[in-house]
């Protein structure tokens, strides 16, 4: 028992769980806003993809006014990408984003948000405050 007790307790103290996934749909073009707050700042997210190819999909956001373009895969690692809400501190909050499925021209993400104290999220009148 003691040896169970110090190999799992370190990763228990030091590791970040996972909090609300949130489980988003969206059609091709169709963009989703996030109003991000963390402390005195504002941040926006705005998510959309635009193409879906030989199980690659296209999917471009921007994030404080600064666009991005990835490239997603259905297998793991490559179906995930991190999204930073904010470098000031240490351990930052941050989302994390995963591509589970493509049906009928919808795509479904999978929302987790990591080390969530001080955020506020803002979407679809939504308000999830940490």
């Amino acid at each position: 028992m003691n040896k169970f007790f110090l190999i799992f307790f370190p990763i228990f103290l030091f590791s970040a769980y996972i909090n609300f996934p949130y489980n988003l749909t969206l059609k091709k073009d169709e963009k989703a806003y996030f109003n991000l707050y963390y402390k005195n700042f504002s941040h926006r997210l705005v998510l959309w993809w635009t193409l879906y190819k030989n199980d690659i999909l296209t999917l471009v956001y921007i994030y404080d006014d600064f666009l991005h373009h990835i490239e997603l895969y259905k297998n793991y690692p490559m179906n995930t990408f991190k999204v930073k809400i904010t470098d000031l501190v240490e351990p930052y909050p941050y989302f994390w984003i995963k591509f589970e499925s493509f049906n009928d021209k919808n795509v479904t993400f999978k929302i987790y948000l990591f080390n969530k104290t001080n955020v506020k999220v803002d979407f679809k009148g939504i308000k999830w405050i940490f």
